[in-house]
């Protein structure tokens, strides 16, 4: 090898040598690892551009160049279970005019905010380098990252008062990317019902402003919805600073299709390797010794940390909005959800 070289960048010096081309240099970009734990390996993808064309050697199997639009997800012409069309959907979103593989994530502080028992989990992207820590109290999260360049709070900001604004809410958007599990997208309560002091007072004004009742899902996070409105309310420089997403819409839109539920061993697992593309080091391993610490569970964390990563990408002009044109409650806070493109 030579001095400063990878062995990736080597094995492709010796490739070219062997084919008579002259060596410029090549920059690969590790973009993500899959392990197959039957089969006891791990697979290892790399992306980069070539600068001019290649011989491609044949051993076994004959080879050829495939076209990037291709149709990967054809089972009839490719094998992997459409493993290959989510490798390929994941490098087309690599920025490849990158000097490293550490400035996939853009310079400045990120911050992902979830809700946790009896307090909140941040996740805090600071240009490049992940850090978590829990709070009691949403205020105390907020006033300790206040030189955020980007938060995203997984909890509901834009509270509707009545049918109309209930409509123009962006969960109906939301609910059609993660089919068939639209159900991990809670119902919203009205303002009217956040405001109310007990369960049968809050679904008695819900009905009463949308002809709606409420589940026991929702009327489990009121204290923390009432919390983030609370806050932004008598802190209106944060107002539409601090901002709505939905983890299981992200991690759906990085993976380019819905994972499985987050409770499960694969779903924690499948959801650690789309993270790991921006974030090499982090690790299942690591997740969960960070929710023992923290006393919360592992997906508080990978939801936390996939809203930090999605805080970053909208930074770069990688992320959009729904619905497209949000509407705002009474109160004049949008209600939106920020998410990857698709």
């Amino acid at each position: 090898m030579e001095p400063g070289e990878t062995s990736e960048h080597a094995a492709y010096r010796e490739l070219f040598e062997e084919t008579g081309i002259v060596r410029r240099d090549i920059k690969l970009h590790r973009l993500m690892d899959m392990t197959y734990y039957q089969q006891q390996f791990v697979l290892e993808m790399y992306v980069g551009i070539l600068e001019y064309d290649v011989p491609l050697i044949e051993e076994v199997n004959s080879l050829e160049w495939i076209n990037i639009e291709d149709n990967f997800a054809d089972s009839n012409r490719y094998a992997g279970d459409k493993n290959i069309a989510h490798i390929v959907e994941m490098a087309k979103m690599f920025d490849l005019n990158q000097e490293g593989d550490e400035q996939i994530l853009g310079k400045g502080l990120f911050v992902g905010v979830d809700g946790c028992t009896g307090g909140w989990v941040a996740a805090s992207i600071n240009n490049g380098e992940l850090y978590l820590k829990r709070y009691n109290g949403f205020p105390e999260m907020v006033f300790d990252n206040t030189q955020f360049d980007g938060m995203l709070v997984d909890m509901v900001i834009g509270l509707p008062s009545n049918k109309e604004q209930y409509e123009k809410r962006p969960d109906r958007d939301a609910r059609k990317i993660v089919t068939p599990r639209t159900p991990t997208v809670f119902a919203v309560p009205t303002r009217q019902a956040v405001y109310e002091s007990t369960k049968e007072k809050q679904k008695e004004a819900n009905l009463l402003a949308i002809e709606r009742s409420l589940s026991k899902q929702t009327i489990g996070i009121i204290p923390k919805i009432r919390e983030v409105d609370e806050f932004l309310l008598a802190n209106e420089e944060y107002m539409n600073v601090i901002r709505e997403s939905h983890p299981e819409v992200c991690f759906a839109r990085l993976n380019g299709e819905v994972l499985m539920n987050k409770k499960l061993e694969k779903g924690i697992t499948d959801r650690v390797q789309v993270l790991s593309m921006f974030l090499q080091d982090l690790s299942k391993d690591y997740v969960e010794k960070s929710a023992e610490k923290l006393v919360c569970e592992p997906d508080d964390i990978l939801d936390a940390v996939c809203l930090a990563v999605t805080a970053n990408l909208d930074a770069q002009g990688r992320t959009g909005i729904i619905p497209e044109n949000p509407s705002t409650d009474d109160k004049g806070l949008k209600m939106q959800m920020v998410i990857p493109k698709g």
